[in-house]
């Protein structure tokens, strides 16, 4: 995955954000996925846990988590995410997400 250019400047700029609005579940949300396209995979994890933190019915959260710990093989905690992601998706009724999620836990390696 290419990096994408100026990225520190958007985390730097998310993080001052931030610092104003803490409890900002799509800031914090936004700094996981730059954190994501910047490689740093455990920084995401902790961002989108904290999204969960925050409300944990943010389903977006839990999705991309298991991605980040998956592209961090850290599979376990990717089944985790994914699994969580996939309760809320069928509390939501949101079969578009429950078919995407069924699609990444078959293809999660074991382990």
């Amino acid at each position: 995955m290419p990096i994408r250019k100026f990225m520190p400047d958007r985390i730097a700029t998310i993080l001052r954000m931030l610092e104003k609005t803490p409890d900002d579940v799509f800031l914090h949300y936004s700094l996981a996925m730059e954190y994501v396209g910047a490689g740093r995979c455990d920084e995401a994890a902790g961002e989108f846990r904290k999204c969960a933190e925050l409300d944990e019915k943010y389903l977006p959260a839990y999705v991309e988590l298991g991605k980040a710990m998956r592209t961090a093989g850290k599979f376990d905690e990717a089944r985790a995410a994914f699994d969580q992601a996939m309760k809320i998706a069928q509390e939501k009724r949101d079969r578009h997400v429950e078919d995407y999620v069924r699609q990444q836990l078959e293809i999660l390696p074991k382990g």
